[in-house]
């Protein structure tokens, strides 16, 4: 089979994971089934620092192995995280989910471009495990719709029926779908929405779930960002930290590095140089495999030719900040901006900052 023959394959497969609305609607009557929830440490309540302590008070060794796959993966060790899932026992349908989304979520990080496929595939036959069973169609309609938000692929996300679904999960489970969609209104431009949304989540926890608050208030410090109220995102990016910091959780900093645009930077750069430094290495990776994958599912043409400062300025050029804006944002100075400016365009083949748009994330 050609190279043509074997990339049509896979977006034939990949087209097999995005939400088809005549299912979504065909399923709308199954939502009063509670659903699974497959992820264990993500929706814990536990107080920050003692993430192991709690995963060694588990009775049950396969939640433990799920959570401690998915620890593994947060404090920014994939390959650790893949090993232990490979341990979880496929007859359970909770670890069977759990394995397929570590697994998704660990490849992006791993950059072997098959394996992130390989695990994609797995994901679309984890979700379609028994589709006569409303309580697995409902868990499978959340991991559809996470995995569409991880990639940004807003085209396989079909409103109303998204809006449901973050709410229709198992309790455990609902801040994280809530977050889920709230970083869709996000990636569609509404930011206030997904603020709001976000704000009003986390205000109504009764319980510190911190992987779960860490997300909510991540996709706040964004939606903030995108408003230019800057003070109250690194309000909201600061807060995240405190929750992370305790467990060494930095895994979700690193795939939010580029929408951060210099928040990162500005927080972590100087105050935790060593933590700042293991984050960069590890946003790098998963930016130029989340590129890939991305641009192949979705048609896009977000660019892999930047450097992570110039991407920064890229982004924010294509948002008509000034180079002044730009220079105080970043803590670098105005020559600085001009000069990866000039780069940029040369990389791109672009002459305007209108055009930079295509190659960032939106």
């Amino acid at each position: 089979m050609g190279e043509r023959e074997k990339k049509n394959e896979k977006q034939v497969n990949i087209e097999t994971l995005k939400l088809p609305s005549e299912q979504n609607e065909a399923q709308a009557g199954s939502f009063s089934v509670t659903a699974l929830n497959p992820l264990v440490l993500t929706t814990a309540r536990y107080e920050p620092g003692r993430a192991s302590h709690y995963l060694c008070s588990l009775d049950d060794s396969q939640k433990r192995l799920i959570g401690a796959a998915e620890l593994a993966y947060y404090q920014g060790k994939p390959d650790e995280a893949v090993a232990i899932a490979r341990k979880l026992d496929e007859g359970s349908i909770d670890s069977c989910f759990a394995k397929t989304l570590i697994s998704v979520m660990a490849a992006l990080s791993m950059g072997n471009i098959n394996d992130i496929f390989q695990s994609y595939f797995e994901l679309s036959n984890a979700i379609g495990i028994d589709a006569s069973n409303p309580s697995l169609i409902k868990t499978g309609d959340f991991m559809r719709l996470f995995f569409n938000i991880m990639i940004h692929n807003i085209k396989g996300i079909h409103f109303p029926q998204v809006s449901v679904y973050a709410f229709a999960v198992s309790e455990s489970l609902k801040p994280m779908a809530i977050y889920s969609y709230a970083h869709y209104l996000q990636l569609c431009g509404d930011s206030g929405r997904a603020v709001g949304l976000a704000e009003g989540a986390l205000v109504m926890m009764e319980h510190t779930c911190p992987i779960s608050e860490i997300y909510l208030a991540l996709i706040i410090a964004i939606g903030y960002i995108s408003r230019r109220m800057w003070e109250k995102a690194e309000y909201y990016f600061r807060y995240a930290w405190s929750l992370a910091e305790p467990d060494s959780i930095i895994m979700p900093f690193a795939e939010y590095r580029g929408l951060l645009t210099g928040l990162l930077e500005k927080c972590l750069r100087y105050d935790n140089p060593e933590v700042y430094r293991s984050i960069l290495e590890l946003a790098n990776r998963y930016h130029k495999n989340w590129i890939y994958i991305h641009n192949e599912i979705t048609g896009d043409t977000v660019t892999d030719k930047l450097t992570a400062i110039e991407f920064n300025i890229a982004m924010l050029a294509s948002r008509d900040y000034s180079n002044i804006e730009i220079a105080s944002h970043l803590d670098i100075s105005v020559n600085s901006v001009r000069a990866h400016l000039r780069n940029i365009f040369n990389k791109l083949g672009v002459d305007s900052r209108k055009q930079l748009g295509k190659f960032v994330i939106k």
